[in-house]
């Protein structure tokens, strides 16, 4: 039986260490269903942060395992390129983050024209329909929907979401009725199990996983450390930058009132990252806006409680004593939370068990599988 061929098309991926959270999606997509399909992902040489190539040569090519990327210049010669792959007769294109003018809307633009033939054609979103994305340059997004709408680009792709929260999110910024199918992701956890240990009461030794954005919301964590009465450590894993967001985090991350010892990390490759992540007593991750959440996921995945904000999927990880959700408008209730688990003993230890039960009851690969399975045909 001949397997099926599928093109991922998205602007950035690994080596690059811009826009991880869809790179990361991606490479455990393919990872996922490498069983079932070939995958070949179309993406740019290009290294967002700094703007420089990720190889010498204009155009690259390599195999990742049994995945084929292809590394392609920026403008006319990449989209050229683009064209030619369209053509290639894949089964499906899967093209992500539709916001992109790079790659993204060449593409859709492209499908729409006939290139893809008789290619299935999906669009994977990635978040950007959620309204902390839309927030940020909301005319322009706005019109962009609008035009899909007039346009009809949409009408021959496949939507796949997420979550139940993305599937309402692609419908309600269109007017033109959507073709959605709710996926899901795959979730990348380490191959060595979290060892259970302890936690002595009187201590907190927190992580933050993320970019330091507006989105990854660090300002209001920051802010409520600060205001607790005893003395607990905070270690921000993700790049930095040198945004004027960045710099007012790193500002109050030395704040002399406040007994909460933060280290900035950096970017960890993801061995290193979950070689650590057990060894802290809560994630605390108060974003403004998640369609998946990966590091919360992997945080439960280590057997780490988590604290959130109630605007990621997973707001029932109270329910399986894994942690908390809480909305941005209660602060107290972070406050109250963080108090608690530095007050645990014992207990911590349930609630790692916890964290651990609801990652392996929530996040089944198998019945990802299926959907994409479904999806893909």
């Amino acid at each position: 039986m001949t397997r099926k061929r599928v093109l991922i098309v998205y602007r950035s991926y690994f080596p690059s260490q811009s826009h991880l959270g869809p790179a990361t999606a991606i490479r455990n997509l393919v990872t996922g269903m490498a069983a079932d399909y070939d995958f070949h992902i179309l993406t740019l040489n290009h290294e967002f942060a700094d703007g420089t190539p990720l190889f010498p040569v204009a155009l690259h090519r390599e195999m990742q395992g049994s995945v084929v990327v292809e590394y392609i210049p920026r403008g006319w010669s990449g989209l050229r390129i683009l064209a030619q792959r369209l053509r290639d007769g894949f089964d499906v294109v899967d093209i992500q983050c539709a916001f992109d003018p790079l790659l993204s809307i060449p593409a859709l633009i492209l499908c729409k024209l006939g290139y893809a033939g008789r290619s299935r054609v999906c669009h994977t979103p990635h978040g950007i329909f959620m309204d902390v994305i839309m927030s940020a340059g909301t005319a322009k997004k706005t019109m962009f929907c609008r035009l899909t709408d007039l346009f009809g680009l949409y009408r021959d792709v496949t939507h796949l979401a997420g979550s139940p929260g993305e599937e309402t999110d692609i419908r309600r910024r269109h007017r033109r009725a959507q073709n959605v199918r709710m996926v899901s992701q795959f979730v990348e956890a380490s191959a060595n199990r979290p060892v259970p240990r302890d936690k002595p009461a009187g201590r907190l030794d927190i992580a933050f996983v993320g970019r330091v954005t507006e989105q990854k919301n660090l300002i209001f964590a920051l802010d409520t450390l600060r205001q607790l009465p005893f003395p607990t450590r905070l270690h921000i894993f993700g790049d930095v930058g040198d945004s004027a967001y960045a710099r007012q985090c790193i500002a109050m991350s030395k704040a002399s009132e406040s007994q909460c010892r933060v280290t900035f990390c950096g970017t960890l490759a993801k061995d290193a990252l979950f070689a650590r992540l057990p060894h802290y007593d809560l994630l605390l991750h108060p974003t403004l806006g998640e369609n998946f959440g990966h590091s919360i996921v992997e945080a439960l995945a280590m057997g780490v409680p988590v604290l959130i904000s109630d605007r990621s999927p997973w707001t029932d990880v109270a329910d399986s004593h894994a942690g908390w959700a809480l909305p941005l408008s209660q602060q107290a209730g972070f406050i109250d939370r963080l108090r608690d688990v530095y007050e645990m003993g014992e207990a911590w230890s349930a609630m790692s068990k916890g964290a651990l039960r609801y990652y392996r009851t929530t996040f089944d690969p198998n019945r990802t599988a299926a959907r994409y399975r479904e999806a893909y045909g």
